[in-house]
């Protein structure tokens, strides 16, 4: 079978991305961040990053068809 490989890589440069004065529980791996999420939600980017590969993956994984011909 043949495996897929998903890399996400977010541009979190803008300032919205980072709260400076309030470090809250990641949303993802609930330890403790300044970033923020295009939501304002408190998230890594690299939480974010990997769980948009995840989903991309399952999406991609789901849309697979099996073309072999079995006899």
């Amino acid at each position: 079978m043949a495996s897929l490989l998903v890399r996400v890589r977010l541009d979190w440069s803008d300032s919205t991305h980072y709260d400076p004065d309030r470090s809250l529980p990641c949303r993802v791996c609930a330890t403790v961040t300044t970033m923020r999420d295009g939501r304002g939600d408190a998230c890594h980017q690299s939480c974010a990053e990997d769980e948009i590969a995840r989903e991309l993956l399952g999406a991609s994984l789901a849309r697979v068809v099996d073309e072999r011909v079995l006899r």
